[in-house]
Order: C-alpha cells, then structure tokens, then sequence
C-alpha cells in the first residue's frame, strides 16, 4: 500500500497504473478490487489497466472489479493453440473506448 500510495499521490503524473494479475511467471493473483479502490482514493485521474493474459475472462473479468481497459494475449488462453497471434483491448466506459479506437484508427 505504501508503495501504491507513492506512486500515485505524485499530483496528476501518473496517468495509468498497469497491473498482470496472475502474473508471468510465478502466477501471483493481485487484488482487483483493493488496487482499483486505492488508486482511485490516491488519485482519482488515473487509469487502472489489467494485463489478464494468464487469466481468461471465463475465470476473471477485471472491468466487474474497478479495472478501467483490461488487456489479453488471445493468442495464448483464449485462442488454445498458436496459430494465430490476437490481442484484445477491452472497457466499459465509452469515453476510454472513444479514445481507444481514434488511436486504433490512427495506426
């Protein structure tokens, strides 16, 4: 907490928070829910992403537990093999998905 607390209360310098949960490759789980509740109490314009690569959405979804973009490698869990290579950029709030999808254009 100490450490979050730091990192976050640096005024409006830190604009994403990027967490892997179960993370690669010790598979340690990370408290949504506590990360998101204490980024938004330290600073409220940060972004809380989860890279949910080693997790598929069938046994965590991070946007029901305060993440604000979730990432995941389809290539890996979701896909089942390495035939293709996939990514998905997910969010439930339309301002990020609006921001999202202009620099998904741009490229």
């Amino acid at each position: 907490q100490a450490v979050l607390s730091k990192m976050l209360t640096g005024g409006d310098k830190t604009k994403l928070l990027w967490l892997e949960t179960p993370t690669n490759p010790t598979l340690k789980v990370t408290d949504i829910d506590k990360v998101s509740t204490m980024t938004k109490r330290f600073n409220a314009n940060a972004l809380l992403c989860v890279d949910n690569t080693f997790c598929s959405p069938y046994f965590q979804n991070p946007l029901e537990h305060g993440a604000d973009i979730v990432v995941h490698s389809v290539t890996k869990y979701i896909n089942g093999h390495s035939d293709v290579v996939m990514g998905v950029v997910c969010t439930n709030d339309e301002e990020i998905y609006a921001q999202l999808r202009f620099v998904q254009n741009g490229v």
